[in-house]
């Protein structure tokens, strides 16, 4: 079966270097003949590329293919966070055309870059065979996934009726966005997240038991929820003795909107009688605040950020008011 991999978050690159192991990984660089179709049709000879984590070993095969079809391929060398993360900035300084966004599709909610982006997959085969549903025991299911399995749905939703249960398709969820999955939740009995890894079943907010089909180790295990929201409320706790707070915003293309929150957050903080300044980054990483002297970090970036390990404590924006019950 041919399926369209497109990556839509860090945790989605797993599916990919792990069949750069495999002999399917053979057919991808055949891919970028579609590219090149691609990039003819927007007349586009000079590009800069974004590739997930999986797929950048091969970038100097990449460039090889593209230069014989006379285009110049400039490749970033940052990590591809999500459709929210593009280089557009860099790939105008670069000269480029183009932006090329391999492994995610568009986001949910649109701004302007200034360079055009085309968002591109990858295609080759996948077989679920031999995955098995036995360790789910409720009778309705509801299905969602990332965009790089979306493909999938039917067959899957076809393979688990054969059990004798029924099957709800939610659709498409993201990291920070779980809308399709909303819609569903009281129709069904449990979620099954189809993809590699706990990163999109993480971002589920439901008291229903949450199941991941993961396609990488062809098995179906139960998502620990408790344990994140556990992790969540003991930062919370820990931000209460906080006297000095850093709020932090992201000029991550998807994510700069939100200057403006964090000013409000910043006079709020300020008006219970604590410190708090705002600091701009675009990669928000522990290490990056370790010399920052702020007794807690309120993020206004990705919510995903607090799945990390954090040497203070960091509170998401939307749980500020929790700190000072």
């Amino acid at each position: 079966m041919q399926v369209r991999i497109l990556q839509s978050s860090t945790g989605g690159s797993l599916l990919i270097q792990g069949l750069l192991k495999s002999s399917a990984y053979s057919d991808l660089m055949d891919n970028v003949a579609d590219l090149v179709k691609e990039l003819r049709q927007r007349n586009a000879m000079k590009v800069m590329i974004q590739l997930p984590e999986g797929l950048k070993v091969r970038t100097a095969e990449m460039a090889e293919r593209l230069g014989k079809e006379g285009i110049v391929a400039v490749f970033s060398g940052d990590a591809s966070y999500g459709a929210c993360d593009l280089k557009g900035e860099e790939a105008k300084e670069a000269g480029c055309d183009l932006l090329v966004h391999v492994g995610h599709n568009k986001f949910y909610r649109s701004f302007d870059t200034v360079v055009p982006v085309l968002y591109f997959p990858w295609i080759f085969d996948v077989s679920m065979e031999n995955v098995d549903f036995s360790p789910i025991k409720e009778k309705r299911i509801g299905i969602v996934t990332n965009i790089q399995h979306l493909h999938l749905m039917e067959e899957v939703k076809k393979k688990i009726e054969k059990t004798g249960v029924s099957v709800l398709i939610g659709g498409q969820v993201l990291g920070c966005w779980t809308a399709n999955a909303v819609k569903i939740e009281n129709s069904v009995d449990c979620f099954l997240f189809i993809g590699s890894g706990v990163f999109h079943s993480l971002a589920l907010k439901t008291e229903k038991p949450v199941y991941v089909m993961d396609m990488e180790r062809n098995r179906v295990e139960k998502a620990d929820l408790a344990l994140m929201e556990k992790r969540r409320y003991a930062q919370i706790f820990s931000a209460r003795d906080a006297r000095t707070f850093c709020v932090l915003v992201s000029t991550k293309k998807g994510q700069d909107n939100l200057i403006g929150n964090a000013e409000r957050i910043r006079q709020d903080i300020e008006k219970r009688g604590k410190s708090a300044f705002v600091m701009i980054m675009d990669e928000i990483t522990d290490n990056k605040l370790r010399g920052i002297r702020a007794d807690a970090f309120i993020n206004t970036a990705c919510p995903r950020l607090l799945d990390d390990t954090w040497h203070k404590p960091f509170v998401n924006a939307t749980d500020v008011e929790k700190i000072f019950e």
